[in-house]
């Protein structure tokens, strides 16, 4: 929806190619979050706090940061060091005002409107419901099929509305489904094991490795259609791409190695 009306908004408000992407991750976020808090507290009568949402989020998002920057580092640094990629050029203003308009967007559009229905609303129910198996690998389909559901939903009120569509597809336009498929599999199975970690607020660790993988990506990819990150990599080696592969699943190891971690110095 927050797709189509932002459609609907730039044919009538001309300010730039940011502009409908900054305005749909306001309406994702303002649809999105009352409606998780009101399904949570209201009809199913349940705290936030169990669904891993905490005003003490700090340490949590802290651990979902160093995750997500620090495997980031420890996958790419080296493939500049192997000659795998090489980066061409850094344009510092460049840089820090895709920075920030990344992680504005990035936030509300998708780390935060995802985590809290996914990982946070969905995983708890269903985890609550059965066990930590069956909330994982349901959360995990829903994951991988959220491409096709929007496409789906945002065709049916695009052409309600009369906005532009692109049509129902798996995936988004132009990417192998297979690759697609497979990374979403495996940044789902990452999320979730982010969510996972023992500490108040868990959920805010998911949000923030959400945020901090997929602007690594960026970065590293050059930006978005819309932005660009002001970092020019040129990949040398075409298959090192795989690498974005390599930090989300030694990523997931790493928040389980975490949770291992915390639960024992709890027991103890």
């Amino acid at each position: 929806m927050s797709i189509t009306l932002a459609r609907l908004a730039g044919r009538w408000i001309d300010r730039g190619s940011a502009f409908i992407p900054i305005l749909q991750a306001v309406l994702a976020a303002s649809i999105v979050v009352p409606a998780i808090v009101a399904l949570r507290t209201k009809f199913d009568r349940q705290a936030l706090a169990g669904m891993g949402v905490s005003h003490r989020w700090a340490p949590a998002a802290l651990v979902g940061v160093v995750i997500g920057v620090g495997v980031g580092l420890l996958v790419w640094v080296p493939a500049a060091g192997f000659g795998w990629i090489r980066i061409e050029r850094i344009d510092t203003a460049t840089l820090l005002a895709f920075l920030a308009v990344n992680t504005f967007v990035l936030l509300l559009y998708e780390a935060v409107p995802e985590e809290l229905a996914l990982r946070g609303y969905g995983w708890t129910t269903v985890r609550d419901s059965w066990v930590p198996f069956v909330a994982t690998i349901t959360v995990s389909v829903l994951f991988c099929l959220s491409s096709a559901l929007i496409s789906l939903f945002q065709t049916a009120s695009a052409l309600i509305f009369g906005a532009e569509t692109n049509g129902i597809a798996l995936v988004p336009p132009g990417i192998d489904p297979t690759a697609y498929l497979l990374q979403i599999l495996i940044f789902g199975l990452a999320l979730i094991a982010a969510r996972r970690v023992p500490l108040q607020g868990a959920l805010f660790a998911a949000i923030a490795f959400h945020l901090t993988q997929l602007t690594v990506n960026r970065v590293i990819l050059g930006g978005l259609g819309w932005v660009e990150s002001g970092v020019h990599v040129d990949f040398v080696e075409p298959d090192a791409i795989a690498l974005v592969l390599v930090h989300i699943a030694l990523s997931g190891i790493f928040f389980v190695i975490t949770r291992k971690l915390l639960e024992r110095r709890t027991r103890a």
